[in-house]
């Protein structure tokens, strides 16, 4: 083989297409019930029969896969149907289009001894944490099939991710928090801002059932894994192997790397006044038998760090 030969193939084993990180934010002004949408992909809750109500900033127009939709221009209302499932509300103005996802819950009425269908959930506490309204019991859950754990719920996360890691057939059910895609999102911002490839994160537990909580050993009966709004992440891009990376570039991939992650995050939110509303706890954990190290990110709304 030549030299000249050789040295293309070796160029084209080594060449790798780095694709420029997309933050996916929204094109225009959009709040649904009172709450800012600030991506072009983005995903909310009702329960049966509920309204959400949406103000664009631009006149725009807005169509649905379901449901009763009415208004026009800068003001529009759409009512959830009376049974669980997924709807897309596709949002135009300015020339962009924001896809909001929808889905009608599945009421916590449902669950019959611990269980809401087929799928095990357990029991919650009675009397939410401290009196803390992000603390009580469920309303409904999203329900999920093989299917729709593929669907992109923000710009740079699957529904399925989130999934409890509990074995189980289809349908699962889980809560997801709108706030805690924002703040997943922002965070992933932030790490490529300081030159870390998120391409390769990982949600290594997202939602998680009383049942499954307890039966893996944690004694948090209040966690916020089972309320949807917490999430335990790695950045697993270069190589991808399960582990997480040498984000911190001091040779060794160790905690310290989840602590570098820690620290990028905390300095963010103790600095940026607007994500007070993103208050919640952060930690990072070292590796063990089962997993490698991990952040821990969630929207409790107050600050706690351990």
């Amino acid at each position: 083989m030549s030299t000249l030969l050789k040295m293309l193939l070796l160029m084209l084993c080594c060449s790798q297409t780095v694709l420029a990180f997309e933050p996916g934010l929204a094109g225009f002004g959009l709040s649904v019930n009172g709450s800012r949408v600030p991506f072009n992909i983005f995903s909310i809750s009702l329960m049966p029969g509920e309204t959400a109500e949406l103000k664009l900033e631009q006149a725009g127009t807005v169509s649905a896969s379901g449901g009763k939709l009415e208004g026009s221009g800068k003001q529009w209302r759409w009512r959830a149907p009376a049974s669980s499932g997924h709807h897309t509300l596709q949002v135009k103005a300015k020339g962009s289009t924001i896809s909001l996802n929808v889905f009608v819950l599945r009421p916590a009425s449902n669950i019959k001894n611990g269980f809401l269908g087929e799928y095990r959930m357990g029991e919650y506490q009675s009397q939410p944490l401290k009196g803390l309204a992000s603390y009580q019991k469920p309303r409904g859950f999203i329900e999920v099939s093989k299917e729709l754990a593929e669907l992109q719920v923000s710009p740079h996360f699957t529904l399925g991710e989130f999934l409890c890691k509990q074995a189980s057939s289809w349908p699962k059910y889980l809560i997801l928090s709108e706030k805690l895609l924002v703040k997943l999102e922002l965070t992933l911002q932030l790490f490529e801002k300081n030159g870390i490839d998120t391409s390769g994160v990982v949600v290594m537990s997202g939602y998680r059932t009383p049942w499954y909580n307890q039966s893996i050993g944690n004694s948090t009966k209040y966690s916020r894994h089972l309320y949807g709004g917490a999430a335990d992440i790695y950045i697993d891009s270069a190589p991808r192997d399960g582990r997480m990376d040498d984000v911190n570039k001091d040779g060794k991939r160790d905690q310290n790397d989840a602590k570098y992650l820690y620290q990028l995050v905390d300095g963010w939110l103790s600095e940026d006044q607007e994500t007070a509303h993103l208050r919640g706890g952060l930690s990072h954990y070292r590796a063990n038998a089962a997993h490698g190290p991990f952040l821990h990110i969630d929207t409790r709304g107050h600050r706690a760090r351990w």
